[in-house]
């Protein structure tokens, strides 16, 4: 018996004597909320994805355009056909040599094209057309999304 109270007094006394830390206390336990994170350009893309059509509407292709931002994604635009554009591409397509990424496609006698640009704190979604009959040679680019680098929708 006397053996048993020593030792459950050296139990007692480690236990009281441990370092507990609590997750406030914590040396790393920032919220989520209060370290916003950032999206580097190397985490933005914008991605091409066979739309769902009615079966009325099967002769011509279609296509949405995706914005993704790290693990989020959010729909920018419906085209016709859509494909990845390269970064040799950008000229031809009137497309900034400092686009993050672009997509777009021709299809009987029209096309729209859409890249993605870095501008500050944000980054920017710009989508342009060209047809046949078009007087100028000028895609006319148009900002059509724009969203922080915290991935939240600027209006």
């Amino acid at each position: 018996m006397k053996y048993s109270s020593i030792t459950f007094l050296i139990i007692l006394t480690f236990l009281a004597c441990q370092n507990v830390q609590t997750p406030q206390n914590t040396p790393n336990s920032k919220s989520k909320a209060e370290t916003p994170r950032v999206i580097e350009q190397s985490n933005v893309l914008l991605l091409c994805e066979k739309a769902k059509i009615a079966e009325t509407d099967m002769d011509l292709p279609a296509f949405e355009v995706f914005l993704q931002l790290a693990e989020s994604k959010v729909k920018v635009a419906d085209i016709v056909t859509c494909e990845t554009i390269n970064p040799e591409q950008f000229e031809r397509y009137q497309i900034p040599s400092t686009a993050i990424s672009a997509v777009g496609g021709w299809y009987a006698g029209a096309g729209d094209y859409l890249y993605v640009i870095e501008a500050g704190d944000q980054y920017i979604v710009k989508q342009g057309e060209m047809y046949e009959e078009k007087e100028d040679n000028d895609y006319n680019y148009q900002e059509v999304a724009k969203y922080s680098k915290s991935g939240k929708e600027i209006f």
